[in-house]
């Protein structure tokens, strides 16, 4: 079962200090209340496995800036973002907002019954993570593979300045941590917290 609005504000939100509002949903969405710019979006994808994911996190971010700001346009966002994220993960979105503008980026993750190979480890993670991955028992390794994956994925859509770099350019400090400090390429400090159980992750990064 996907954590409530309440948990991942005191889960994820409290512990980096921050006040952030989430929305998350799961099902169906439907298109007729996507605006023209939206739906010519929308046919690009209309017919793919992709379409109700798409559908679900247009949803999921217009009910998120209506609650925060009052204003459900969404179609003059563009990510990075200072103050929201989107994500989506089979048929479930996840949007966070931080209103006081108090950030410079901010980025979250979902991955829903995800299975990462170990053998994609070496593209995402930096030498001195996959070392640390060796160094634990392999029973262990799907789960600490998706968490990494997860805090890579929301590190990555928090650094306003992530042209040109990948998930492996954004290093995690103490790799075996559910909270703590990510550092890009460039050496810019991001901090992150996240939850996981079972095959489900949710993670949260923010850029100061």
């Amino acid at each position: 079962m996907l954590p409530d609005t309440g948990f991942l504000k005191s889960t994820l939100g409290d512990p980096l200090g921050l006040d952030l509002h989430f929305n998350i949903i799961s099902g169906q969405a439907s298109a007729a209340a996507l605006s023209p710019a939206e739906r010519q979006r929308y046919e690009t994808v209309e017919n793919t496995a992709r379409a109700t994911s798409w559908l679900l996190g247009r949803a999921a971010l217009k009910s998120l800036r209506s609650q925060v700001e009052g204003r459900a346009d969404i179609d003059e966002l563009r990510f990075p973002n200072a103050r929201f994220s989107l994500t989506h993960s089979a048929e479930v979105a996840l949007a966070v907002a931080e209103p006081s503008g108090c950030l410079e980026g901010i980025g979250i993750d979902l991955e829903v019954d995800t299975h990462i190979r170990p053998a994609a480890a070496r593209f995402f993670l930096t030498r001195r993570e996959q070392a640390w991955l060796r160094s634990q028992a392999c029973e262990h390794w799907p789960h600490h593979l998706l968490r990494l994956w997860c805090i890579k994925e929301a590190a990555f859509k928090a650094n306003p300045r992530n042209a040109g770099t990948t998930l492996a350019d954004h290093e995690l400090e103490r790799p075996a941590d559910a909270r703590g400090e990510a550092r890009t390429s460039a050496g810019h400090k991001m901090e992150y917290a996240s939850w996981c159980e079972s095959r489900t992750c949710i993670a949260l990064a923010v850029y100061r």
